[in-house]
């Protein structure tokens, strides 16, 4: 078994460090706050791999006293080989835990045999205080990197590289709230080059298990979307799960809800995240009583223009909506093309309620029990599944804000409209079959991968 590859994130307070812990172990539970000091105690995190540890992280607090600590250890003459027992005699001595807590924390696990990793923001000029914090972390003998968080600018970004590489054997720049994968291989290389022989196969393993997982996470985020899609396109209302004095129209809408946030909860679970918070439908209803009658779905996410084209749309295709055999189909391309797809943000009720009663061609008023025929239903729902997959992957577990779903515009071809509405169309007549499925799979990695894109 390979040995546990372990490193010590140390650094001036409020320098991102626990963001960096945060974003290399996928953990959301790491404490970040923009408050200096927010971290107090040294505290580990670890990555996994099929209950294997590979990697541990210790998120220590910031040095407050370096220089003082420095004078300390430089207070008696020892040979360069002897830095690293005067830097233990420092943690021996009883009264430093109290005098010097935070280098005392900090320092511990790093003399127990941790690699460091040191953190700058380099939007200052190098100061008394930050070479006493290099210095002392030299004098430990331990492999060290820096790692330059751009967080507050770069302004000073050239004067720090050349002071840290006198410091460090690598210097790089690492941005923990936006770092996409490639970027995290890259740190996690660089660590692997300071890491003794026993740690390396861990981090290896690591960043094999890293690439591996995101060649697999297209085809597995398709299926789970085709698959949860489909169930949506053919959702019919469960009476026994009506709450009571609950309109048939409510209880539906709340159920079509209720499996989106359960679906897009999985997805958050599956991708590592324990806290945080989903926001996914602000002002989603304005008239929640109305929200499943036919006659207002014409308003939702539509301009009146656009409205105008659908509404000609479904009248002249009356009968053979989404028949792609006939010469609706044709008709349909105009109409999708006017807009509905690129405003399918989301199920919003657009601004003008309605008042008077509107007569769409082919569409009929009726209050819906399932499942939702109308034909800006499935673009709706496909296009809030893609949008917050992307968001997902975009994202890293250090940051705190709420992931609110913005859905994208599409960039559908028409054909791609016509298919969708065709896939739809089979599911609700029950001509669905397995060659359907794979090719609704097959057209959401193509629009994850636009090498895949048919």
């Amino acid at each position: 078994m390979a040995a546990v590859a372990h490193f010590c994130v140390v650094g001036h307070p409020n320098k991102g460090k626990s963001s960096i812990v945060s974003t290399l172990t996928e953990n959301d539970t790491v404490q970040v706050g923009a408050v200096s000091g927010t971290t107090r105690q040294a505290d580990s995190f670890s990555f996994s791999v099929d209950q294997q540890l590979l990697l541990t992280l210790t998120d220590t607090p910031g040095f407050q006293r370096a220089r003082q600590v420095l004078v300390w250890l430089q207070a008696e003459a020892v040979a360069p080989h002897q830095r690293a027992d005067r830097v233990r005699a420092f943690l021996a001595t009883a009264e430093h835990r109290q005098r010097f807590p935070d280098e005392v924390e900090l320092l511990t696990p790093v003399m127990q045999g941790a690699g460091i990793i040191y953190v700058t923001d380099a939007a200052g000029p190098v100061s008394a205080s930050d070479l006493a914090e290099m210095e002392i972390l030299r004098w430990t003998g331990q492999p060290r990197m820096a790692v330059i968080n751009p967080m507050a600018g770069t302004a000073h970004q050239q004067e720090w590289r050349q002071t840290l590489n006198q410091y460090f054997q690598w210097v790089r720049v690492f941005d923990p709230m936006n770092a996409q994968l490639d970027s995290r291989l890259q740190l996690l290389r660089a660590m692997n080059e300071l890491a003794e022989p026993a740690q390396q196969a861990a981090i290896e393993r690591l960043i094999a298990h890293l690439q591996r997982r995101e060649s697999d996470r297209m085809k597995h985020d398709a299926q789970q979307l085709a698959a949860y899609w489909c169930e949506q396109m053919t959702r019919t209302l469960d009476e026994q799960a009506r709450m009571p004095d609950e309109s048939p129209e409510a209880a539906l809408h709340r159920q079509l809800n209720q499996a989106e946030q359960t679906q897009f909860q999985l997805w958050l679970q599956q991708s590592g995240y324990q806290r945080l918070a989903l926001e996914t439908q602000p002002d989603w209803v304005k008239d929640f009583n109305q929200l499943m009658n036919t006659e207002h779905w014409s308003f939702w996410g539509l301009t009146s223009k656009e409205l105008l084209i659908v509404s000609g749309a479904a009248g002249a295709a009356a009968g053979s909506l989404l028949d792609l055999g006939t010469g609706g189909a044709s008709l349909l391309l105009g109409a999708v093309t006017g807009g509905l797809v690129g405003t399918a943000g989301g199920w919003l009720v657009s601004k003008q309620k309605p008042g008077s009663r509107l007569a769409l061609p082919g569409v009929k008023t009726q209050r819906l029990l399932g499942p939702v025929r109308h034909p800006n239903f499935p673009f709706v729902v496909m296009a809030r599944g893609l949008s917050f997959l992307q968001q997902l992957k975009s994202r890293t577990h250090a940051r705190r804000d709420a992931l609110a779903l913005q859905v994208n515009a599409s960039t559908w071809s028409q054909a791609e409209q016509v298919r969708l509405l065709g896939w739809a169309r089979q599911l609700q007549s029950s001509k669905w079959n397995v060659k359907s499925q794979q090719a609704l799979e097959a057209w959401i990695v193509s629009q994850s991968d636009p090498d895949e894109r048919i």
